[in-house]
């Protein structure tokens, strides 16, 4: 499972002195605990897990958008390409235009095809693509 492969490189980084990807993985590793925490905790899952990890990028690629270059920004980049390989993949375009493109000849609008897309796929799909490629069919 993801969190325990995190944990796992926490851990290699402290046995070889890299501080710098231990102080890294310390967020994504909180959110974990904190998720664990929480009242309707029922356990992860692989999907759940992954979801975890892209909610946290997503917070820290918002952030970073509000920022200039500096230190800190250098830091968040770093976090985001260390965290990469943990997030769910996606489809690519081509991928996502065939699964998708029956779900639009039903919809009336762009909220109902998005709607049923991400119902059906939710993190298979970029819903930035799916939204374009909706656009695309002739719905708004």
């Amino acid at each position: 499972m993801i969190r325990e492969q995190l944990k796992a490189q926490s851990i290699k980084a402290l046995k070889a002195g890299d501080k710098e990807t231990r102080s890294l993985l310390t967020g994504v590793l909180a959110r974990f605990l904190e998720e664990e925490k929480g009242a309707s905790f029922k356990g992860f899952t692989e999907a759940s897990e992954r979801s975890l990890v892209a909610a946290y990028v997503k917070t820290l690629r918002s952030a970073l958008e509000q920022m200039g270059d500096g230190e800190v920004a250098a830091r968040y980049r770093a976090e985001i390409q260390l965290l990469e390989p943990y997030m769910p993949q996606l489809l690519d375009e081509a991928a996502t235009r065939e699964l998708v493109a029956p779900l639009a000849e039903g919809a009336r609008n762009i909220g109902m095809f998005m709607g049923a897309v991400m119902k059906s796929h939710k993190g298979k799909v970029d819903p930035a693509l799916v939204r374009r490629i909706g656009q695309e069919l002739g719905l708004s």
